[in-house]
């Protein structure tokens, strides 16, 4: 019977009514997808401050770059300081004193009580630093917290900043229902973002504001499942703090020099995909241990300054179809092609030329026709083309979705239902998002609680859904430590409007020993036949030029 609560009722612990802007983002959140803010709980704590001498004394004089440089210099935008005064307004507040053990703090019998009375299903921390006692069970699923690294490799902080300065490829985020014991709460949710090396204020953006969606996603939960789940966290991780001035002295030099880098690596390093196959099942492709052995053959580019990837295979009546994107350096943009396999593959007619970038092809077959619903996110729409074999040409047959920059859309049946995996370009390495329809042609309507991942190891799709013995498996890209470095297969355990369960069933890593083994990004398979990318990299002229025609107008 499905669970007829539409909200959650939750306070908000503060130590004032000026929190973050990524604090306020969460809150704001929260209640405009229908949580009722019932109670706001504000520090007023009033230690008197150190005389001037204590301060001198005191003072921790092997962290002052650290403390100077993040009071006065640095200013990312999640940090910036916003009031909340209008989301408060008419809230009822409880001004606590809280009691002060050694690092912990704890809250008077009173305060206690009154909380409780105002029957709250969680609480958020946004202050009175760690919480310990009595008050953790006064709401009915407790008192969540963000911890913004993943906790089984960084415990401590600043948030990221160990992640920076020793190159982990990912950062964790965790939303905690806190417990009595330090470092040891259950974790509601956890995701994953790309480490941004280049550059520590984008980086710590890109936690606070990314993870700001995760309250409002364990709400969802609850009210989709009546239940909060969660595992104990059992890290045994170091606990990291504050850079010393040795460290903040590397910390400047590597974020000049990485910066650096970034930008002549994008000038003279340039992607270059192509398109492999080999006869071979899925499964068969999957279990090899050794790629080579399958006999791979690579598609024949008929120049430099182009490159082939994305690439889906279909077989009709008439032929078996490999259809794939060509992009051209010169032009910056990609069209679609296809390769016919009475042709041996080593014919690529071009089937688009629209003004903006096409690209990721999938193709499938519906009611005998020959779909393609190609990647055109400049377009900010889903469109459906049918394929005409005798005239190898696409015709526009309907709009699915718009609205917003979307990539790489993946339609998978189940059913009866139509479900569409996609990336919002804006976070196209890291949210999952799903949309689904009764009818192929829609409307599309989207999943109760998107994105339904965020993860930079397996969000973005890589290729059609597909069965290995008995299990289904989706393919999506890890762009962990780049874009493109490998596929990740997940198998699907529960697929509705409201849910979406997966578990990690294994990866598949670029071709070893081949011109191209520094990526791989697609993977399809039919008519005994699997079709993948892979990538290499090299300077071309022509990317160089796209390159720096970005850089410049940025």
């Amino acid at each position: 019977m499905e669970n007829k609560k539409k909200s959650l009722r939750f306070g908000l612990m503060i130590n004032s009514l000026t929190v973050a802007s990524w604090q306020y983002d969460t809150i704001k959140l929260l209640m405009d997808n229908g949580m009722k803010l019932a109670l706001i709980i504000q520090n007023t704590d009033e230690t008197p401050a150190s005389g001037l001498l204590d301060k001198v004394k005191n003072y921790p004089y092997r962290r002052v770059l650290y403390r100077v440089w993040s009071r006065f210099f640095f200013k990312p935008r999640s940090k910036y300081p916003a009031d909340i005064t209008e989301l408060t307004k008419d809230i009822p507040t409880i001004f606590c004193k809280p009691i002060i053990k050694g690092i912990s703090t704890y809250f008077e019998e009173i305060d206690i009580q009154e909380i409780r009375n105002q029957n709250l299903d969680f609480i958020l921390r946004f202050g009175f630093d760690i919480v310990r006692g009595e008050v953790l069970n006064v709401a009915k699923y407790g008192i969540w917290s963000y911890h913004h690294d993943d906790e089984r490799v960084v415990r401590g902080g600043p948030p990221g900043f160990w992640e920076f300065m020793k190159k982990i490829p990912s950062n964790g985020v965790i939303l905690q229902r806190l417990t009595n014991s330090l470092d040891k709460g259950i974790i509601l949710k956890k995701v994953h973002f790309r480490t941004i090396l280049h550059s520590y204020k984008a980086h710590l953006d890109q936690l606070f504001f990314g993870a700001s969606i995760l309250p409002l996603q364990v709400c969802k939960d609850l009210i989709n499942n009546d239940t909060l789940k969660g595992e104990q966290s059992n890290s045994e991780a170091p606990l990291l703090y504050p850079p010393v001035n040795i460290k903040m002295v590397q910390y400047f030099w590597k974020s000049v020099w990485r910066r650096v880098g970034f930008h002549l690596n994008d000038l003279f390093r340039q992607e270059d995909w192509n398109v492999g196959f080999c006869e071979s099942t899925m499964e068969e492709f999957i279990d090899s241990k050794d790629k080579n052995s399958l006999n791979i053959q690579w598609f024949k580019k008929p120049r430099r300054n182009c490159y082939f990837a994305d690439p889906f295979i279909i077989k009709t009546e008439k032929d078996t179809y490999i259809f794939f994107e060509w992009y051209s350096y010169p032009k910056g943009k990609a069209d679609l092609a296809v390769a016919l396999k009475s042709e041996g593959f080593k014919k690529y007619h071009k089937l688009t030329n629209f003004k903006e970038h096409r690209s990721y092809p999938y193709v499938f077959e519906y009611e005998n026709a020959i779909y393609c619903l190609p990647e055109a996110n400049a377009t900010k729409q889903v469109t459906l083309y049918r394929f005409d074999e005798n005239k190898l040409a696409f015709e526009k047959d309907s709009v699915l979705l718009d609205g917003f920059p979307i990539v790489d859309a993946t339609l998978y049946r189940q059913d009866d239902k139509w479900f569409m995996f996609l990336v919002n370009q804006k976070n196209s390495h890291t949210h999952l998002e799903i949309y689904y329809s009764e009818n192929l042609r829609g409307p599309y309507l989207p999943h109760d609680n998107n994105p339904v991942m965020i993860d930079c190891s397996k969000a973005r799709p890589a290729g059609k859904i597909f069965t290995y013995k008995g299990k289904t498996i989706r393919p999506s890209q890890n762009c962990t430590e780049h874009y493109g470095q490998a596929i990740t297969l997940e198998e699907i355990e529960s697929l509705t409007e409201k849910q979406f369960v997966t578990k990690e069933f294994g990866s598949i890593s670029p071709i070893e020993n081949s011109d191209y083994d520094k990526g791989i990004h697609t993977i399809n398979s039919d008519d005994n036949i699997v079709v993948f990318d892979g990538k290499r990299f090299v300077f071309t002229f022509y990317g160089f030029k796209q390159q720096l025609k970005q850089k410049i107008h940025k």
